[in-house]
């Protein structure tokens, strides 16, 4: 997840509900297209939401960060609220359809870090406050460790950043995942630029890379003692 530089430092979510493969068929379903899907608004805000924590509702990262929230579901509505409404205003935020069974953001490299301005004129600035003092601890940290990579990673180059994709647990396996990040690879070979993301299971792993992605490093969370991978995907790769 992108980084609020002013407010709370978010690092990136790559693997709702355990893995990619267990919410992404290898295949797009032949009945979906992404020149098809839907523009999320900030009316689809709350479904958006819903269907993000549903679809992280086993992810270990995320589970290790929040454990200690004294309101861990109010925490969450906020932790992924601030994404969507800032994908809507500086990137993009879409869904398979309007019944929003998966969702994705996507941003800018230019764009993703996050200062307190945007976060004003995106109307996320507030969410920040529903996520407890202990888990905003744990967030910064996560951030602290990850961003520095991803700048170095990505210096120079043109790119965008895949800021978070989860599918609804009972739409997993059906292609909607496939279906979110075909619109984002086609987007960026038609714009030639990187695409970059983080992921924490060696099944995502395979499964980005099918997509044309490569392990630039691997590396383990410090304080939740978790490993995720920091991938990149060239223009137009196969």
């Amino acid at each position: 997840m992108i980084v609020l530089d002013a407010i709370i430092p978010l690092p990136p979510m790559w693997c709702p509900r355990d893995a990619c493969a267990r919410r992404c068929v290898l295949l797009l379903s032949t009945h979906m297209h992404a020149e098809n899907l839907y523009e999320l608004e900030k009316k689809d805000l709350d479904k958006a939401v819903a269907t993000l924590k549903d679809a992280f509702q086993d992810d270990p990262v995320w589970n290790a960060v929040f454990r200690d929230d004294p309101n861990i579901d109010k925490a969450l509505t906020g932790f992924f609220a601030i994404p969507l409404l800032y994908g809507m205003k500086f990137g993009k935020a879409y869904a398979t359809s309007e019944q929003l069974e998966g969702v994705a953001v996507w941003v800018p490299g230019e764009k993703s870090s996050m200062g307190f301005l945007r976060l004003i004129a995106s109307g996320a600035v507030s969410y920040g406050s529903r996520i407890g003092s202990v888990s905003m601890k744990n967030l910064s940290t996560l951030a602290k460790q990850l961003e520095p990579d991803r700048k170095r990673i990505m210096s120079g180059k043109s790119y965008t950043y895949l800021t978070v994709i989860g599918v609804g647990s009972e739409y997993q396996g059906k292609g909607y995942g496939s279906t979110l990040l075909k619109k984002i690879t086609t987007e960026c070979d038609e714009t030639n630029r990187y695409l970059y993301l983080e992921t924490e299971s060696e099944e995502s792993v395979r499964f980005y890379e099918r997509h044309g992605f490569r392990t630039e490093q691997k590396i383990v969370v410090s304080h939740i003692d978790v490993p995720m991978w920091q991938m990149i995907r060239p223009p137009n790769a196969r």
